[in-house]
């Protein structure tokens, strides 16, 4: 099999020491994905490989580091249009590249554009250790 050589291979980080994958099973399946996609970056010439937290995903995406992921699929209107995903994988595949163009200033951020929420913290003068 051969293929024009791979820009950039960016892959959502799935191997922490701590987190979900924990379990066992879960751990040995993730180790061989990562496994195939490092071969397949190596075998096509990856000049540049990345990865990308799931936090950092759905902060960047969907401006929130908890969104679900719809949330996150209904955010990537914003970057590329109104689409179908034939599933959750085809999306997150879709807001990792998106995240990793935001994070490196590619692509605009709509989010960086939005007015913030003021938030007023209501100051509680016995938990406050001040002298008056």
């Amino acid at each position: 099999m051969t293929a024009a050589p791979l820009g950039v291979l960016v892959r959502e980080e799935a191997l922490r020491k701590s987190g979900d994958a924990a379990s066992g099973k879960v751990l040995s399946i993730l180790n061989r994905v990562v496994g195939v996609s490092d071969l397949y970056a190596w075998a096509f010439g990856a000049r540049q490989f990345d990865e990308i937290e799931p936090k950092t995903v759905k902060k960047l995406v969907a401006n929130n580091g908890n969104a679900e992921k719809d949330e996150v699929a209904a955010a990537l209107m914003k970057f590329v249009g109104e689409r179908e995903y034939a599933c959750d994988d085809e999306s997150d595949a879709v807001a990792v590249g998106i995240a990793w163009l935001l994070e490196k200033g590619m692509i605009d951020n709509p989010y960086e554009q939005e007015p913030k929420k003021a938030t007023r913290r209501k100051k509680d003068d016995a938990a406050c250790n001040c002298q008056k």
